[in-house]
């Protein structure tokens, strides 16, 4: 089971946008951290910012407001799906051709200039 700090949904409960959020936090957060954070779900956060986040919360909603009012829990799919991304950003390239990359070109082909100059009708 993972946690996942979930703003946007707390924010859309309470009827809060994102720029009242960025306003509340005075500057102490960039208003991109904000906007990101509201986007999609983090799973990896810095504390001070989750800290500067509550702060600016509990001051909007006028009650205090804990670290487990934002975090959701991950399903056992997601944590699937996620550990699999994980194992495939982490696997070792094979060897060999690139996927997607072009054949070399055969020995003895005209290089490129040559071709060039075929395709003009003079000599480069």
């Amino acid at each position: 089971m993972g946690l996942q700090m979930n703003l946007g949904a707390y924010l859309e409960r309470r009827g809060i946008t994102a720029y009242r959020l960025v306003k509340a936090t005075e500057g102490r957060l960039a208003a991109a951290t904000v906007y990101g954070l509201a986007a999609r779900p983090a799973q990896r956060i810095d504390l001070a910012t989750v800290g500067t986040v509550l702060e600016a919360l509990s001051e909007l909603t006028g009650s205090p407001v804990q670290v487990q009012d934002v975090l959701e829990t991950l399903d056992a799919e997601g944590d699937q799906r996620r550990e699999e991304a994980r194992r495939r950003i982490a696997a070792p390239r094979r060897a060999g051709k690139a996927q997607g990359s072009a054949a070399p070109a055969p020995e003895g082909e005209w290089s490129v200039p040559d071709q060039l100059a075929e395709m003009r009708g003079r000599d480069l």
